[in-house]
């Protein structure tokens, strides 16, 4: 079981993105706004729709007047929270310089392939290709189109990325229709911390959000909503590292963070919350850790 503790994006880290940030015209403080208007506005990298008549009120400090309806398509990326994405048809290319950084994860992606590469004072150290395939290979073949897995995974993990404090990252992810959108609703990357090794028995599943209603007439229909990912493991770890993990996983309560209870499955990669945590003090060398995590997608 491992985590990977997000690092907080900001402008400064940001070096280019191909995704447009041109959802709407960026708010002018000369401009008169009248209600219904929507604007973007660069400080924030969200954006807002007017909920009165305006000139000159900044969206970001008056919520009487301008609402808030989400980040820009550049930074739905980077925002942590489910529901948002980044597009952009035929590619997208992110060139990141978060600091000392050994892991990658995409989550909620749409795309065919996606490659991660580190540069250091212009030398490339690392450069790693993926396919969203869920049989791991690309679709080259008239033997593979017909016999391989069709399925496509809707997350992707990097994790073998050398730390550098002055690392660059370059992110990419294609699809083979140069028409079709490639889309990404969370980019994390950050430091990873191993727990231990997750064992058998993992209770995986998801909280469906769906409604029953049953109207004035006595009809019943189910509403569909969103859902998110659940599941409860338990990891074998060793008695010395106790305090660390429990330092650990105090620090990130109530903290989104990706867990990782297997690499060779993608259903245990959840983007969430733990609702709870204990650790079992077994044995002078051996010790256990039983989480429940809540996912958020």
């Amino acid at each position: 079981m491992k985590l990977i503790r997000p690092t907080t994006l900001t402008d400064a880290m940001l070096s280019s993105s191909t995704a447009p940030e041109n959802d709407y015209a960026a708010w002018g403080s000369g401009t008169a706004y009248a209600v219904g208007a929507r604007v973007i506005l660069t400080a924030t990298h969200r954006r807002y729709e007017a909920l009165a008549a305006s000139t000159g009120v900044n969206p970001a400090s008056d919520p009487t007047k301008w609402l808030d309806i989400g980040p820009t398509n550049r930074w739905a990326m980077f925002d942590q929270r489910v529901g948002t994405a980044t597009t952009r048809a035929g590619s997208l290319q992110i060139v990141l310089a978060p600091g000392a950084t050994d892991g990658v994860a995409l989550i909620d992606a749409d795309a065919e392939s996606a490659t991660v590469s580190l540069t250091v004072s212009g030398t490339q150290l690392y450069s790693k290709a993926q396919s969203f395939n869920a049989g791991g290979n690309a679709i080259d073949s008239w033997f593979a189109w017909f016999f391989e897995p069709l399925g496509k995974k809707s997350s992707m993990l990097f994790l073998d990325i050398p730390v550098y404090e002055t690392g660059v990252l370059t992110v990419s992810m294609t699809r083979d229709n140069p028409t079709d959108l490639v889309s990404c609703g969370t980019l994390l990357v950050g430091r990873q911390f191993d727990i231990g090794d997750t064992e058998h028995g993992v209770d995986l599943g998801i909280i469906d959000y769906s409604r029953k209603e049953t109207d004035q007439f006595g009809v019943t229909s189910v509403v569909e909503r969103a859902f998110a990912k659940r599941m409860t493991a338990r990891v074998v770890m060793q008695t010395s590292a106790i305090d660390d993990v429990h330092r650990t996983l105090a620090a990130i309560r109530a903290t989104p963070v990706l867990w990782i209870g297997s690499e060779s499955f993608e259903s245990l990669t959840v983007f969430g919350f733990y609702k709870e945590f204990s650790i079992d003090l077994a044995y002078p060398t051996v010790s256990y850790c039983s989480l429940t995590i809540e996912g958020l997608t």
